[in-house]
């Protein structure tokens, strides 16, 4: 697990989220940035707009398979999954399916399907 270091998306891409799961281990990016996280979060105030719909789109265009919007204005997670085309998009690309979790629910990760995280745990 990375926090807020940079991953590299492409050659003019490399967005510092504030969580990204990786495989491997850390010797395995000594020369080099991640490029694939499994799993992509950020939190998000001040930031909640810019958070969804550019830095979201950027990941789409990435084909991150799992972006995560920790929003605390609200006090939900916003779960994005299936990155398609749209020109419409900031980058040409979003997600296509998202999902709103309160601090009731639980989220599973795409990479750890077996496992279920309560939202509350992820909410200050």
């Amino acid at each position: 697990m990375r926090t807020e270091g940079p991953i590299g998306l492409d050659d003019d891409s490399e967005p510092e989220p504030d969580v990204a799961v990786v495989p491997g281990a850390p010797d395995d990016y000594a020369h080099a940035h991640p490029s694939r996280p499994v799993l992509t979060v950020e939190v998000a105030e001040s930031s909640l707009a810019l958070d969804r719909q550019r830095k979201g789109s950027l990941y789409a265009r990435a084909g991150l398979p799992d972006y995560w919007v920790l929003n605390l204005i609200d006090r939900v997670l916003e779960v994005y999954r299936e990155p398609v085309a749209d020109s419409a998009a900031p980058f040409g690309w979003r997600y296509s399916r998202g999902e709103i979790l309160d601090a009731s629910g639980r989220v599973t990760p795409l990479a750890a399907l077996g496992s279920s995280i309560p939202v509350s745990q992820l909410l200050p």
